[in-house]
């Protein structure tokens, strides 16, 4: 059975719980922030500032998201070394803008490796980007709270599987390594496997530095 994009009254139901429990994760977030959190970062490091790096450093400000010579964005982190936060860079541009795969696909490995990293900071850009490249609210829901992939699209079910196997189990077994590949080629399969692993790379960071979603942001919810 395959989930269409979601319309009409049943679709606006959806999206409007969706909504409604993310306002809901959002009001936990914000009430349960530890005490060694950075209140600008919202993490255990503060952000890096121009005025505080040499002047070699203060070139990936060219490159890196910043505002009032603060960097931001989802290498800042990383950036504490900003050769590293560089190579994470090309790595996303190779993985993800050179990559096979279609959006449809990319943007949900993307989702998967959010999600098996509680990256919120992501997480929350790409669930848009997932709905206008055409996942369905459902599956985004089935990613988020960790359900079951019955009734899920083939395709769909196989991206969420294989991130599963690999960042739970640390092992893909051979059914879904076969299916990924009878989808997307081989290419393909390791297309998702670097688009999964440099946005879980950030994730690792921003779990290294208990980053907490930005004020309004909702949070994912604990896996269970």
């Amino acid at each position: 059975m395959t989930f269409s994009i979601c319309s009409g009254p049943r679709g606006a139901v959806l999206i409007a719980s969706l909504l409604a429990t993310s306002v809901s994760f959002s009001a936990y977030a914000q009430s349960k922030l530890p005490d060694d959190l950075d209140p600008q970062s919202r993490a255990r490091l503060p952000y890096l500032k121009k005025s505080e790096m040499d002047e070699k450093s203060q070139k990936a400000f060219a490159i890196f998201p910043s505002k009032d010579g603060t960097m931001t964005g989802p290498l800042a982190f990383a950036a504490y070394n900003p050769g590293v936060a560089i190579a994470l860079l090309d790595l996303h541009n190779a993985a993800v803008g050179a990559g096979t795969l279609d959006p449809h696909t990319r943007e949900l490995a993307i989702l998967v490796a959010c999600r098996e990293t509680n990256y919120n900071l992501e997480w929350n850009g790409h669930e848009a980007s997932g709905l206008k490249a055409g996942i369905d609210a459902k599956v985004i829901d089935v990613v988020r709270n960790n359900r079951a992939l019955a009734g899920l699209d083939e395709k769909d079910a196989t991206v969420i599987r294989f991130g599963r196997q690999m960042f739970r189990d640390k092992k893909v077994d051979s059914a879904t390594f076969a299916k990924a590949a009878g989808f997307w080629g081989k290419r393909g399969v390791m297309d998702m496997v670097a688009a999964m692993n440099t946005y879980a790379v950030s994730g690792y960071f921003a779990i290294a530095v208990d980053e907490h979603a930005a004020e309004g942001k909702p949070e994912l919810p604990p896996l269970k």
